[in-house]
């Protein structure tokens, strides 16, 4: 079991609870996970039809007096307008908004890492939340560091692993006469955010335009990362049976 739950903001709280949880974020310990998500909630989450920050947490310990301590810091450095804290399985809590993407739902995704959250990353981030008034797309902030981050860089494949926060923006609309705006909604909030921007990408995290293409690969991974991963490829991979993927090319 994991000590689980979710701090929910109104936009009136946006600043002041990013400002505080940029603070708590700095000691924050190894054992916490914080997932910040802006998203104007679907029906079934029954959260209302305004757009909302929700900061997702869960605790990998079985200490939980001190993982209540802890979201009781959090809780105290941006105190919420809403909270819900449960113990929970790991996959229930990893999956809970699983229902967001149903099979066949329309996407698009981009990323970028980044190291600050003062007040010009904090404006824009409230901006590009606060226009989303619409439901289908959404976008994550994700608190890296910890013992992830004192991995050296060139360890694992993973790059930028230094980075002290990573952001997803990504859709999950119906329509296609929606493809255009929620498109450009993930493209302009991308390009809002590349000048405080560290310069990495997650593959994961990538839209399908940039599959397949070497020099993506290239951007993502540097020089030598990508060269132990070619090496790989070729070694157990040969005839890119693996392919329908952000793939590394034999």
């Amino acid at each position: 079991m994991v000590y689980s739950g979710t701090l929910v903001y109104g936009r009136s709280r946006w600043a002041s609870a990013l400002r505080g949880f940029e603070a708590w974020s700095r000691d924050a310990a190894d054992e916490v996970t914080v997932v910040i998500t802006f998203i104007t909630p679907p029906a079934w989450m029954e959260m209302g039809e305004e757009p909302l920050m929700l900061l997702g947490f869960a605790w990998s310990d079985q200490d939980f007096d001190r993982a209540a301590q802890v979201v009781g810091e959090l809780r105290a450095a941006a105190p919420p307008d809403a909270e819900s804290t449960e113990l929970t399985g790991w996959t229930a809590w990893q999956s809970a908004v699983d229902g967001l993407f149903p099979k066949g739902v329309r996407a698009y995704w981009k990323n970028t890492s980044f190291d600050r959250l003062d007040d010009d990353v904090i404006s824009t981030i409230i901006r590009h939340g606060a226009e989303q008034t619409w439901q289908g797309t959404a976008f994550d902030i994700h608190l890296m560091g910890g013992a992830y981050g004192r991995i050296a860089e060139d360890e694992t494949a993973f790059p930028g692993r230094s980075s002290r926060f990573w952001l997803n923006i990504y859709g999950f609309w119906d329509a296609a006469g929606d493809d255009a705006a929620r498109t450009a909604f993930v493209r302009g909030f991308a390009k809002d955010m590349a000048p405080f921007s560290t310069g990495r990408e997650y593959v994961n995290f990538m839209g399908l335009e940039d599959a397949g293409r070497r020099t993506s690969a290239l951007d993502v991974y540097g020089t030598a990362k990508l060269a132990r991963l070619v090496a790989l490829k070729q070694r157990f991979d040969p005839e890119d049976l693996f392919r329908l993927n952000h793939n590394v090319e034999p």
